[in-house]
């Protein structure tokens, strides 16, 4: 009988794609052993809409740059194509409807926390099997209470990564770089050469 293979969509805007990101999508593939795992930027987050961020070609090429960091490593432009703020249930349901064997669904932890609150986020509990890693500064036990709370009420299949504290975030990053310091270490090298080639965030 041939093994269920198993997917992850790891959805966000990616502005820019840093090292957490990579590090995270890098623990999921090897804790989990996906078979693929696919970064989702946004076109328009629902969330950040009056938020500027760097076009969705330039996200998409900076993902473009990590692929080799572990070879499950994919990127999509599906929600490019939708020219309107997205969803994240409705990507899910469009890769689902495909037959991915097992498709697991990627998020940070701040996003997990939050799920209740996006449109249909109680769908994307009931459906799919979540993927998330702690954030540097969180409390354990609240943590784990809320995980609880979703796995009580939902049935909610959440898996909690091993990941190590790294407290990098893509506005941190931005603000750096707009005031002239160093970003490296939070960004793969090619990102950072992207970044700068392209005078991004200046």
């Amino acid at each position: 009988m041939l093994s269920k293979k198993k997917y992850a969509i790891y959805g966000g805007t990616f502005d820019p794609v840093h090292m957490a990101h990579i590090i995270l999508a890098d623990i999921a593939v090897k804790e989990i052993g996906l078979d693929e795992l696919i970064f989702m930027p946004a076109y328009i987050s629902p969330f950040k809409q009056d938020t500027p961020t760097s076009s969705g070609e330039n996200r998409y090429n900076m993902i473009t740059k990590i692929l080799n960091f572990n070879p499950a490593f994919r990127v999509s432009d599906y929600e490019f194509t939708l020219k309107s703020p997205s969803y994240t249930i409705n990507t899910l349901e469009y890769f689902d409807d495909l037959d991915y064997n097992k498709l697991y669904f990627l998020l940070g932890f701040d996003s997990l926390m939050e799920i209740e609150s996006w449109h249909r986020g109680t769908d994307i509990l009931i459906k799919f099997p979540l993927l998330t890693g702690y954030r540097p500064g969180t409390v354990k036990n609240d943590v784990i209470s809320k995980i609880e709370y979703f796995r009580e009420k939902y049935n909610a299949e959440i898996n909690v990564l091993d990941m190590p504290p790294l407290d990098i975030s893509a506005t941190d990053i931005r603000r750096r770089i707009l005031n002239g310091y160093s970003i490296k270490g939070l960004v793969h090298p090619k990102v950072e050469e992207y970044i700068f080639d392209n005078k991004l965030y200046q």
